[in-house]
């Protein structure tokens, strides 16, 4: 069986144990979700001095170009600045890659499946492997996350979302996969993150349906805030309750453990609002539940947008303190479980 760079330690530390078998408490790592691109020092620094904690992960987002023969040198340019910037902040990147492009007033339109499988985006994929490949350090890559959400609909337009869109999902995962590894991006870790919650709740829309594959997938993921009580019935539709992480992760960690039970899951994108309750103390019971889980990491929202999510080391309430007990400070965190050379 072909070797992947989840081998060695990996094994020894996730597959030892069935799904059936408890999961050995971790200190996981501590990330961060930036906006903006190309991620610069001064954002990272910023990020730092605002949670007041180790960051070991910076996840930012990439769109895939309108055209799909070029030129992308900006985006090359980008590209090769964020990855480094994060490295020599003894980070490892995380890119959330979106096929999408955004235009004017930032409309978001999704690249067509049929497109992309046609291979008229591969020479833009196999530049972007190749980048990725010459970093040399470990990089995860969170290709088109959130499948399971109407917004994104990735591969079909949003009137075509529906019981075709998980075969389309499973379809371009594998492509885009299969390019990477003939370019030889071996550092290149394919992370699977659905949301916690699945929109339109339908039969064929679970985080399962869209599963590419283990010979495809390196990392599970999930995606989750608690909105606390900022969302009313009157403007969102429903009433949104303060709800501490396990109620929110516990399902879809359940059916990820289940559908693979040897590869490690962490969570990309969380955080809690204020409203309605103690975000200090949400924080560290997430981070208290993400350890006893045995979870890799856990990435926060760092970022002012419809809510005040960030953690903020110098606020009134600060979470940092009830955090970093759960957390690891080990710079080579990915590299050592993963069996990965820098």
């Amino acid at each position: 069986m072909r070797r992947t760079v989840l081998a060695g330690l990996l094994l020894l530390s996730l597959c030892a144990c069935g799904s059936s078998a408890p999961t050995p408490r971790s200190t996981p790592a501590f990330g961060v979700a930036l906006d903006g691109f190309p991620v610069t020092p001064a954002m990272l620094d910023a990020a730092k001095a605002s949670t007041g904690l180790p960051v070991r992960l910076a996840l930012f987002y990439v769109q895939w170009p309108e055209n799909a023969a070029g030129p992308w040198d900006a985006d090359r340019t980008s590209l090769d600045a964020s990855l480094k910037s994060v490295r020599e902040a003894g980070t490892v990147p995380c890119v959330t890659w979106e096929p999408m492009h955004i235009g004017q007033g930032g409309r978001e339109t999704v690249i067509p499946a049929a497109r992309i499988l046609a291979g008229e985006y591969d020479a833009y994929i196999a530049d972007f492997a190749r980048q990725v490949r010459d970093f040399g350090s470990p990089v995860l890559l969170r290709l088109a996350h959130e499948m399971n959400l109407a917004r994104y609909h990735w591969g079909a337009d949003a009137s075509s979302y529906g019981p075709e869109s998980p075969r389309l999902y499973q379809a371009l995962f594998r492509h885009v996969r299969a390019v990477f590894r003939a370019q030889g991006a071996q550092n290149a870790l394919f992370v699977f993150c659905p949301n916690v919650d699945s929109i339109p709740a339908a039969a064929w829309n679970s985080a399962s349906a869209y599963y590419p594959g283990d010979d495809s997938v390196d990392v599970l993921g999930m995606d989750g805030y608690n909105w606390g009580t900022a969302h009313t019935k009157a403007t969102h539709g429903y009433d949104s309750s303060f709800r501490p992480f396990a109620e929110i992760f516990r399902p879809l960690f359940d059916e990820l453990r289940t559908l693979a039970p040897g590869k490690p899951v962490m969570v990309f994108e969380t955080a809690s609002a204020s409203n309605g309750g103690d975000k200090t103390r949400w924080a560290a019971e997430a981070f208290d539940t993400a350890s006893s889980w045995g979870l890799w990491a856990v990435v926060w929202f760092e970022v002012d947008k419809e809510l005040d999510w960030p953690l903020r080391k110098n606020a009134a309430a600060d979470p940092a303190p009830g955090v970093r007990p759960y957390i690891t400070d080990d710079p080579g965190w990915l590299a050592r479980l993963l069996g990965v050379r820098p």
